[in-house]
């Protein structure tokens, strides 16, 4: 089939552009606004080919434009090698290759191009809502594909009949889906952007978590076995950052060495299920004192987090134990990692008032009093958007600006408290979270990102101080969104976020519903929860058991479906026109009148016009369709139509019952 000069087919480039387009569309927010152009300079340019007789590009015309096109997918995100930059090629070259599309093995290949682009999407993204996309898109491949071998057919016969494939396959799929074993990522996967959608970072820099809670994304879900509790006491607690170079603050080198064993949570405790959202998981958000179970791919540290062995790709789904009355005692590096400080002489008036504290208090806890007591006396302002600070920036905060986010006051006070000799570092997490009134679970949300302190006593091990609770106590006690919900700022990164009406709630918390048991039952269906769930099916995992699981699964529907869908081929010489028009003489019959032996067409429907006047215009249309069916082709698709039409014909009280319904409707 050649698809330029055969004017019959162009229906099926129509369609082949509109699937193709839709295949792309949704790509729309991560790749350059450009290639939308592209793609209508490209459709326009094949279009006045096909139908204006216009010549092809020639190949080196061809070749500069991939040229281009690279180089505009390189300045669009500094890389080649990130994940939007490698979609945004595949789509680039899904669109050109519309200026090579000649033959049918062209528009096949752009076909299969297109299923690939849907595919694609679904790594930046496997929400419910991204599934029901994809879906409507696979639909209109599909209907492109069925109009490459079909003359003009209509939209809903195709739709039925991409149902009835459906229908067909939805045995087979669900069968794979709950035995099919489970294999981890044979590579990692560039995320989005090159970070993880989590957000929060492995160093700290004043500003950094302000930055980071402009954004309305969620980070994750937790589901607690009873009530969950106050939210002053949900201090999600994710790194330890004890190194400091004059001005950022960051991880300790070498976490490997800090391997411990998992800790002893004590009774009374709490147990919950946390889902990060999808992204690459370097390390794991508990309350303290949290120990995280049935976990083989994280390992806990002498300073109470959890890291993962390798990084984690994907959505992750843990269950967690908590006490928090436990004591944090380890001691390891108190004396020496914890009392560092670099770049001292950078901040002169701050190392001024800890050396002050320091020769004033003898016992470690008076001094961090003293310093709770000047957060608290200290006009300070707890602000989204905090004035930028110079080289000495813990001296610009405390003494000038006065002004700053969690990250501001939490590193500090570990400053001045590292200043007056008390070990001290900054850990950060999240803090808080938004209940989901309909089902009680919590969403923590990136803007619930927070950073606070951690000093050590001798007696009592690493206390948490939380500066911000001073200056801004409704922080903790209330959440996040109740302090800056009304602050210049608030959500900038999210503009569309419906976080910000409160009229959106409930229809928030239903979606999130559906988003939630999508992401638990489908998207975290990993190896352990296929096990559990065998193991509650079948009692017991064994290949015989699994063979009668497939064949009552998957084999016996498939049978059921096979026997409604499949028919016996016709006997050899069968008229099926002639067998639906005598069915109709048969149906007359019995409100009586007879076809004589013998008798035309033509001539039984004048008598019938005549007898039975009321059935003559139903008639008529049966005698229509078998005339042009006894004179079409049997293979072509107007016989086919015009088949279907006389076999839905064969009930005339049903047509007249359909016919007085479409008056009744006009």
């Amino acid at each position: 089939m050649n698809i330029v000069t055969a004017a019959e087919n162009r229906h099926a480039v129509i369609w082949l552009l509109l699937a193709q387009l839709c295949a792309i569309l949704p790509l729309i927010a991560v790749l350059p606004p450009w290639v939308v152009l592209v793609w209508l300079g490209a459709a326009w340019w094949y279009w006045r080919i096909l139908s204006a007789g216009r010549s092809y590009p020639n190949p080196l015309l061809k070749a500069a434009l991939a040229l281009v096109a690279v180089a505009g997918v390189y300045l669009s995100f500094s890389s080649l090698l990130a994940l939007e930059a490698m979609v945004a090629i595949l789509v680039l070259a899904l669109i050109l290759k519309l200026l090579e599309l000649k033959t049918e093995r062209d528009h096949w290949l752009i076909l299969m191009l297109s299923y690939f682009v849907v595919a694609c999407g679904l790594l930046l993204s496997q929400q419910i809502i991204d599934v029901a996309l994809a879906l409507i898109q696979l639909a209109m491949l599909l209907m492109a594909q069925q109009a490459m071998s079909r003359d003009k057919t209509r939209p809903g016969i195709m739709l039925r009949k991409i149902a009835v494939i459906a229908l067909q396959s939805l045995p087979l799929m669900l069968m794979l889906f709950v035995i099919f074993p489970r294999i981890g990522p044979l590579w990692t996967m560039p995320l989005p952007g090159g970070q993880g959608v989590t957000g929060m970072s492995d160093s700290l820099e004043f500003g950094d978590i302000a930055k980071l809670s402009q954004s309305g994304d969620l980070a994750f879900r937790v589901r607690f076995d009873g009530e969950p509790p106050n939210t002053e006491l949900l201090y999600w607690r994710g790194l330890v950052l004890d190194e400091f170079d004059g001005r950022r603050w960051s991880r300790n080198s070498w976490p490997a060495r800090d391997k411990t064993k998992a800790p002893l949570v004590e009774e009374p405790s709490i147990n919950y299920t946390v889902t990060l959202e999808s992204g690459m998981h370097e390390w794991l958000y508990v309350l303290p004192l949290g120990k995280v179970e049935n976990r083989s791919d994280v390992y806990y540290t002498h300073q109470h987090q959890w890291l993962s062995r390798r990084g984690i790709n994907g959505r992750v789904e843990y269950r967690a134990e908590s006490n928090y009355s436990s004591v944090l005692m380890d001691d390891r590096g108190a004396d020496k990692q914890n009392l560092r400080l670099v770049g001292a002489s950078k901040n002169p008036q701050a190392s001024a008032l800890a050396k002050t504290w320091l020769q004033e208090y003898s016992n470690p806890s008076e001094r961090v009093a003293a310093a709770m007591r000047y957060f608290e006396t200290t006009p300070f302002e707890y602000t989204l958007t905090p004035a930028v600070l110079g080289d000495n920036n813990v001296d610009d905060f405390l003494f000038n600006t006065r002004q700053g986010y969690c990250e501001h006051f939490a590193g500090s006070f570990v400053y001045l408290m590292r200043a007056a000799g008390v070990p001290a570092r900054i850990v950060v997490g999240y803090q808080g979270g938004e209940l989901n009134e309909r089902e009680g679970y919590l969403l923590v949300h990136q803007s619930d990102a927070h950073a606070w302190a951690e000093v050590w006593f001798e007696d009592r091990g690493w206390v948490r101080i939380d500066p911000t609770a001073t200056v801004a106590p409704s922080r903790i006690s209330l959440g996040a969104e109740a302090l800056l919900s009304r602050q210049r700022g608030y959500l900038n990164d999210s503009p569309m976020s419906l976080r910000r009406y409160e009229w959106a709630k409930q229809f928030r918390y239903f979606v999130d519903n559906i988003n939630y048991a999508w992401a638990r039952w489908v998207l975290n269906f990993d190896s352990d929860i296929q096990n559990s769930f065998l193991r509650g099916l079948l009692g017991q995992i064994n290949p015989q058991r699994m063979l009668i699981a497939v064949m009552l699964v998957g084999g016996l529907p498939l049978v059921v479906a096979a026997f409604f869908s499949l028919r016996l081929p016709a006997k050899r010489g069968e008229d099926l026109a002639a067998r639906y028009y005598l069915y109709s003489c048969r149906a007359l019959a019995r409100r009586g009148i007879d076809r004589a032996e013998g008798e035309t067409p033509e001539d039984f429907l004048a008598r019938v016009a005549v007898e039975q006047p009321c059935w003559a215009q139903w008639f008529t249309l049966q005698t229509q369709l078998f005339t042009r069916c006894s004179y079409l082709p049997v293979d072509s698709e107007s016989y086919k139509y015009n088949l279907l039409q006389l076999k839905q014909l064969q009930r005339p009280r049903k047509w007249m019952q359909q016919s007085a319904d479409e008056e009744l409707r006009d």
